[in-house]
């Protein structure tokens, strides 16, 4: 009777040594958690070579980028530098998108370059972080992804009311009373007369660009104006040429 008793619990002791080995064998042995699927824009950048890769999704993007192209204005592409790069190398991924642009002039596509962070990391976003804008760049106005220069052709605190810029401004209000973001104007002068009238007169001319948008229904709230008078010339005081592109309003959005 005991050989049967020990005979029955050495076949369950099996049994159940089995199951035990299966369950282990099935939920920490045998199946590693699957890798999840990497998808990728309509573009991206090869990290070690810097070319530019595509799929089936770009003819659609880069006809939606072409789409929101309007009359007097450029297709500025912003191409991105990573970790341990140059902003050179930002230029070069963006000269190598506009080679895509066959339908544009040489002239109507310019290129540009901002830090992107770690290259594999930012793969997933869209474009790789190129980034797009169609800009105005004229006499009157230069604008760059990130900031907008308005220029002032005579020494003065009225606003320039030409087509452009005024076409300008409306757009402009209206993209503010979309998206409900900020906007920082900022003034500045040439550096004839003293720093201190300067830095009034580019508070002057900064307002007037406010009270502008205030008039195209922007919210008072959402202006901020400061000014720097003198201090951040783009260029030497020494042409008047070169004044011209001092005397000047910065717009930043702030979101």
């Amino acid at each position: 009777m005991k050989k049967l008793l020990v005979f029955i619990l050495f076949i369950l002791f099996l049994l159940l040594a089995l199951f035990s080995w299966g369950w282990y064998k099935d939920t920490v042995v045998c199946c590693p958690e699957p890798v999840p699927e990497i998808s990728y824009g309509p573009l991206i950048f090869d990290c070690n070579s810097g070319e530019v890769i595509t799929n089936d999704l770009w003819p659609e993007k880069k006809q939606e980028i072409l789409t929101k192209g309007a009359e007097g204005k450029r297709l500025l592409l912003v191409g991105p530098y990573f970790n341990s790069e140059t902003e050179q190398e930002g230029v070069n991924r963006a000269e190598k998108v506009k080679l895509f642009f066959s339908e544009l002039s040489d002239e109507n596509v310019i290129t540009d370059a901002r830090f992107a962070g770690d290259c594999e990391a930012t793969k997933v976003n869209m474009l790789h972080e190129l980034k797009y804008k169609w800009v105005i760049r004229n006499d009157d106005i230069i604008e760059h992804f990130d900031k907008t220069f308005v220029f002032y052709k005579y020494d003065s605190d009225k606003e320039v009311t030409n087509e452009t810029v005024l076409a300008y401004f409306d757009e402009l209000s209206s993209f503010l009373k979309e998206s409900g973001d900020n906007i920082l104007i900022i003034g500045h002068t040439d550096s004839d007369g003293p720093s201190l009238y300067n830095e009034d007169l580019g508070l002057k001319r900064a307002n007037e660009y406010k009270a502008h948008l205030i008039s195209l229904g922007v919210d008072e709230s959402k202006i901020t104006v400061e000014s720097k008078g003198e201090t951040e010339p783009l260029r030497p005081n020494d042409t008047p040429e070169n004044k011209q592109m001092n005397r000047r309003v910065a717009i930043h959005i702030t979101e």
